[in-house]
């Protein structure tokens, strides 16, 4: 099917012309002569079976859906070997093509709290977006919000540590930093997006990016950099509005919005009277004539002195471990970094310091870190650059002992990988004695 204009798919719908052509897949207005109404045609160019399956998950999570700021699918099927889903037509513009000269920001926060109703009945039928952003966003001309293109989208008991090794899905601006450092994905990823996509919209720019297209910074900027205060780059910004922003933003999941419900029930009390926080934690009052509202807050958690000898030793240990492992993600970007700038002085320390945190608390982490750091011994060694055969050792010891692991927790292509490594690292060895 060179040229689909004109015909008429599954003798009922028939592609009238272009919308617009995406990576995979190109969008058709068509019509539905049934029904003789316009609807909006999505046909896959791309024929590999992986995209196959996930044009097809496509399908089955949109069918799911049934939300008024979520577009419908009608139909899905296969035409002349092509791939097709029938969905909702929708006349207007994506939420990065309107002028910041049209969003006021009562128009503004009220698309966001559209899109977090739209987002938390997603999440209630288990389905999660895992592609938020501003040209996923449509506007309609009455100001209402539609949230497309679930095409990366996964039912939450599909989701494990990482989709495929190496692959990292979506758009890097608004990823969440747990989807680049190989822990679980899940609704609260999600609600970071849509903090990108609030900090974008009222500051006129994302909260990380690179002058020079320079991926690994962007992401080693997610994982571990704290975002500009939103109201230093815009300073209308009113400072309840900056606190969900930042709340949105956080690295850590669990510091975040559980669920999209409470992020929308905190934007509606931006438009409702002002409120006040009074003294006791978490109860507010309304204060007439306030200048700007305040949003009730959650009962904050003990200090550390308030709480128990014995808790307190329970807590230490506790965060003491997530924060030695986030360290240790954090040294891992840091090596992949200093690699790609080719500081292999700095990448083996930071990626050494990973592992040494790794093992004994993440076998399957300090595996993929060993074999990191052997790659990076071995990059530098093809590279000409000057190598002792103690760092050759090491590189083959690393391996040795990421192997096993590997293939015993069934990584059969980081196993694969590994062992090419190995064996070339071996040969290295051999031309250096």
């Amino acid at each position: 099917m060179t040229d689909p204009i004109g015909q008429t798919i599954a003798n009922r719908y028939r592609i009238e012309s272009l919308i617009g052509r995406g990576g995979m897949a190109d969008v058709y207005r068509g019509l539905d002569t049934v029904l003789q109404r316009p609807v909006a045609i999505k046909v896959l160019s791309e024929r590999s079976e992986d995209v196959r399956k996930r044009f097809l998950r496509e399908a089955r999570a949109m069918a799911m859906l049934n939300h008024r700021n979520i577009i419908g699918v009608y139909d899905a099927g296969e035409f002349d070997t092509y791939s097709y889903i029938v969905m909702e037509y929708i006349d207007g513009r994506t939420l990065g093509e309107i002028p910041q000269s049209e969003l006021t920001m009562h128009k503004a926060v009220q698309f966001f709290i559209d899109l977090f109703d739209a987002l938390a009945y997603a999440h209630e039928k288990q389905i999660i977006h895992r592609d938020v952003k501003p040209a996923n966003i449509m506007v309609l001309k009455d100001g209402t919000i539609k949230i497309m293109d679930f095409g990366l989208s996964r039912r939450m008991t599909d989701l494990s540590m990482a989709t495929q090794a190496g692959e990292i899905v979506g758009t890097i601006a608004y990823l969440a930093p747990e989807r680049f450092l190989g822990k679980p994905a899940d609704a609260r990823s999600d609600l970071y997006s849509v903090g990108v996509v609030m900090y974008e919209i009222f500051t006129g720019d994302v909260p990380f990016k690179s002058s020079n297209d320079d991926l690994v910074s962007v992401i080693f900027a997610h994982a571990n950099e704290p975002p500009a205060p939103p109201r230093s780059r815009n300073r209308n910004i009113p400072p309840v509005l900056e606190t969900i922003i930042l709340k949105l933003l956080e690295k850590d999941p669990d510091r975040r919005y559980q669920n999209a419900k409470d992020a929308a029930d905190d934007l509606r009390a931006l438009l409702a009277p002002a409120t006040e926080k009074t003294p006791g934690r978490g109860r507010t009052t309304t204060v007439p004539g306030s200048a700007s509202p305040a949003i009730p807050t959650p009962a904050e958690p003990l200090a550390a002195d308030e709480a128990p000898s014995g808790v307190q030793e329970v807590l230490r240990r506790a965060f003491g471990s997530t924060q030695s492992l986030n360290q240790a993600y954090a040294d891992v970007l840091s090596g992949m970094l200093a690699m790609r700038k080719h500081d292999y002085v700095q990448a083996a320390a930071a990626l050494k310091s990973a592992m040494t945190i790794f093992k004994g608390r993440n076998e399957v982490e300090y595996a993929k870190t060993a074999l990191k750091f052997a790659l990076m011994v071995y990059q530098k060694t093809s590279e000409g650059a000057r190598t002792q055969p103690q760092e050759i050792e090491e590189a083959i010891s690393a391996c040795t002992d990421a192997l096993p692991i590997l293939r015993w927790r069934n990584h059969s292509k980081e196993t694969e990988d590994g062992e090419r490594l190995l064996y070339a690292l071996q040969r290295v060895a051999t031309t250096l004695n």
